[in-house]
């Protein structure tokens, strides 16, 4: 079936309406193209990166995001790469921070990464 038939596609990034809510679609960094998306109903946001490395439009996707949902995927040693293209926990709560965003998901954890130093801060 073609979605087309379907839904009404739109590129991304870019700003939409959709029924009664804003969508807005950033480009962030990753080694395939990734949009990360803030979703806005009144005063109510939720934001989402998806895999993602460090960038400032970060901050500008979850300012004041109700729920800020980031991935924190990347692990030790990892850090020092040239071309990051993941976050760690610490590095998703420090651009959350940055963001001030009321409250933080984090998600996409690798296999072997520490769920509780995650939730504690610490780098997994």
């Amino acid at each position: 079936m073609d979605l087309r038939a379907v839904f009404t596609i739109h590129e991304l990034p870019g700003e939409y309406r959709v029924g009664p809510f804003g969508l807005t679609g950033v480009l962030l960094p990753h080694y395939v193209p990734n949009v990360g998306v803030r979703l806005s109903a009144g005063q109510t946001v939720l934001a989402y990166t998806g895999d993602t490395g460090p960038d400032p439009l970060l901050a500008e996707l979850g300012r004041d995001a109700d729920l800020y949902i980031r991935e924190a995927t990347d692990r030790p040693g990892r850090n020092g790469e040239s071309a990051r293209n993941l976050l760690t926990s610490a590095e998703a709560g420090r651009w959350a921070t940055r963001a001030g965003a009321r409250r933080l998901l984090l998600t996409h954890f690798w296999p072997g990464n520490d769920r509780d130093a995650a939730r504690s801060g610490l780098d997994p």
